[in-house]
């Protein structure tokens, strides 16, 4: 589990990017207390070494910020800062161990996904209030969203999202962006897997309403399935990614079981009443299947989950050379990076503040399927975390 780097230097088209795989680990661990404690939590099966695999990630000043969901049983810790001790990278719980504590409410107790605000520290965390999805009815507490200042250490808000809004049993909060206004904010955007709606969380009203549409339903026929390490993965998983146009102006977002994306003005959805079926434009096909992206000041980058890779649309090009903004459609894609052996399953994208994309890459379906190996100390690396130079910056 010792850090890992390299250096590439890859040519694409005439950009040269370097990239490097940062951390790689085979299983994880944690910073615990002592080691009696992590024996103990061993011994009654709450932490479960094979049970733990990132998914989230997002930097803010050096710190890298990761989610393990709570899939199944034995997570011990489901938000984290990756922390070096003896040579080693390892979790430490954030902000603390006592905000992981199952069963509490005002805990965290499942987070998948994530956004940072560069410019003030805040930290915007989905929890679902699932405790494992392995084990049906355990929605122990109402999913929230907590907005956490990193700075202060202290929360600023915890909104929980009524029934209505987020069903306990039904509801899957996947992942969040958030929408600025003259520098504050203003609204987060949040996708919901489980109801196949996209939530709306209006912070200056301290309110939360659902859109849903069509096109944020999985597919059927050939865009449900995934040509992943030599095998066909079947996902049947509605909206999924989402990302935000860096002048606020625009919400796109995808299906998992899908390859197309879709635009919706955030004017539109500004209006929890308003009927969005008028306002939602199909941009075209992406290369593949994708679940995390984000988009940069020029660019939104997608992982293509079929190829091992990681494209952007560059969609200031296109815009460009559009008719009008309504004539968009989703024409200039390229590969920023490829590897069919560390990037099977681009799972989540963050930026940092020097022109690096990140990204993490956990090989999920092998995951739940049983198929990996956490036990043997020479087998394979299941996890990795890439940064890839592309010259732009976060969003916000």
């Amino acid at each position: 589990m010792l850090t890992f780097t390299i250096l590439l230097i890859a040519i694409l088209g005439k950009v040269f990017v370097d990239s490097a795989i940062v951390y790689k680990w085979h299983a994880l661990d944690f910073d615990w207390p002592n080691t009696s404690v992590r024996q103990e939590l061993i011994n009654n099966g709450s932490f479960i070494i094979q049970n733990n695999l990132i998914s989230g990630i997002k930097i803010y000043n050096g710190s890298v910020y990761v989610t393990i969901p709570r899939w199944r049983k034995g997570v011990p810790s489901t938000l984290n800062v990756v922390v070096e001790k003896h040579g080693e990278a390892i979790l430490k719980p954030f902000p603390s161990w006592d905000m992981q504590t199952q069963g509490d409410c005002s805990a965290i107790q499942y987070s998948q996904s994530l956004e940072i605000d560069p410019a003030t520290g805040w930290m915007w965390i989905i929890d679902t209030g699932l405790n494992s999805i392995a084990d049906p009815g355990q929605y122990l507490c109402p999913p929230k969203l907590v907005i956490y200042d990193i700075n202060t250490d202290k929360v600023i808000r915890v909104h929980h999202f009524p029934e209505a809004i987020a069903p306990k049993m039904r509801t899957f909060l996947n992942d969040i962006v958030i929408h600025k206004v003259s520098g504050k904010p203003a609204y987060a955007y949040i996708t919901d897997a489980g109801t196949a709606k996209l939530v709306v969380y209006d912070f200056r009203k301290d309110k939360s309403y659902t859109f849903s549409h069509k096109s944020m339903l999985d597919e059927q026929g050939p865009a449900t399935i995934i040509n992943f390490d030599h095998t066909q993965f079947t996902t049947h998983i509605p909206i999924d990614g989402i990302a935000l146009s860096p002048d606020f102006r625009y919400l796109y977002y995808c299906s998992l079981a899908s390859v197309k994306l879709y635009r919706v003005p955030t004017s539109v959805l500004a209006n929890e009443n308003a009927d969005i079926s008028r306002s939602v434009k199909n941009l075209g096909n992406k290369v593949s299947q994708t679940g995390g992206m984000i988009a940069g000041s020029k660019s939104l980058y997608y992982g293509a989950l079929s190829l091992n890779a990681v494209y952007k649309w560059d969609f200031t090009k296109d815009m460009a050379m559009a008719a009008s903004v309504d004539d968009v459609t989703l024409k200039t894609q390229t590969q920023v990076a490829k590897d069919d052996t560390y990037m099977e399953w681009v799972d989540s994208f963050a930026f940092d503040t020097n022109g690096y994309l990140w990204f993490t890459v956990n090989k999920l379906p092998n995951f739940l399927q049983n198929t990996m190996d956490f036990v043997n100390a020479t087998s394979p690396s299941n996890m990795f975390i890439w940064k890839i130079y592309v010259g732009e910056k976060n969003y916000l």
